[in-house]
């Protein structure tokens, strides 16, 4: 019997588990957490209601994600971690080698990488599983940017119609300068919720990248390569040069749905941009200057 060894096993797993679970509580508070949480409801809807649903929609659709792919992981690998830390017997070694590979990653990624470790132990399919969390969270943000566009679309439409009431002297200067400030509370309001749901977004695509990188250096292939391999695939006139090893197609598979998260974030922070100017323009437009909050950006 090697109980020596076996204490020795154990003492390490539980400095590891401890060490594990306060790396992962730091990161239950910044990774899968609500926009909504972040972001104050500052607009009454008394004028615009039909503006302000797609905003609501916003909310809505960060309440349904509060139970995101990575929260999950991480308080699974918490408690899976510790468990596992503990439980020895066949896979002892490998659970050991898990938390020694995971000990390298920060923040939820640690949680993450060990849940799905232990969920599936196929290196090519755990690397395609990594695209469909990449595929989730791209979602997830395409309909935000939905709603955002939409309620700026609304709102740049009754800002058009306040400024030819203005003009045609069809509203009092009181109602004119409550409508004014409840258009500029809307948009503020969108960007903000956009921008959280854009942070949350790139806390998570990190959180998947971490992990999903160190599976490469497991199974011995360069995200370069990788890279590399699914430009090509993209543009099968090009011919790619000798990889040192063969790049696995749940790699390039996965490669390009990380291009596609890229590509929509930067979408999503054009439209923040975009209802940016729509505020600067609004509060610096001449035709409304007397309706106009005062500072008119503090709205």
């Amino acid at each position: 019997m090697e109980y020596p060894q076996q204490i020795r096993f154990l003492r390490s797993s539980l400095m590891f588990a401890g060490a594990f679970s306060v790396m992962l509580l730091g990161g239950c508070a910044s990774v899968g957490g609500g926009v909504s949480a972040k972001v104050a409801k500052t607009t009454q809807a008394n004028y615009y209601p039909a503006c302000y649903e797609p905003v609501n929609h916003l909310r809505a659709s960060d309440a349904a994600m509060q139970k995101s792919v990575t929260t999950g992981a991480v308080t699974g690998g918490l408690l899976g971690g510790l468990a596992g830390a503990l439980s020895g017997g066949d896979h002892a070694g490998r659970n050991a080698l898990i938390g020694a590979a995971a000990g390298a990653l920060v923040g939820g990624a640690a949680g993450y990488y060990t849940e799905r470790q232990k969920q599936i132990s196929d290196d090519r399919q755990r690397i395609a599983s990594y695209g469909s969390d990449f595929e989730r969270s791209t979602m997830d943000l395409d309909r935000s940017i939905v709603h955002a566009k939409a309620a700026q679309d609304c709102y740049q439409r009754e800002f058009d119609n306040l400024r030819a009431a203005h003009r045609n002297k069809t509203m009092s200067d009181s109602e004119g300068r409550s409508r004014f400030a409840e258009i500029l509370s809307g948009l503020k309001e969108t960007n903000a919720l956009l921008a959280a749901a854009d942070g949350r977004t790139g806390e998570d695509i990190d959180t998947y990248t971490q992990a999903y990188e160190k599976d490469l250096q497991q199974v011995g292939v360069e995200r370069q390569q990788v890279a590399v391999a699914a430009k090509v695939e993209s543009a099968p006139a090009a011919k790619p040069a000798p990889a040192a090893k063969p790049v696995p197609q749940e790699a390039v598979v996965t490669e390009q749905k990380i291009q596609k998260a890229s590509a929509k974030r930067s979408e999503a922070q054009q439209v923040s941009s975009r209802g940016t100017g729509m505020i600067s323009s609004a509060c610096s437009n001449p035709d409304l200057g007397d309706w106009a909050p005062d500072p008119c950006t503090s709205v």
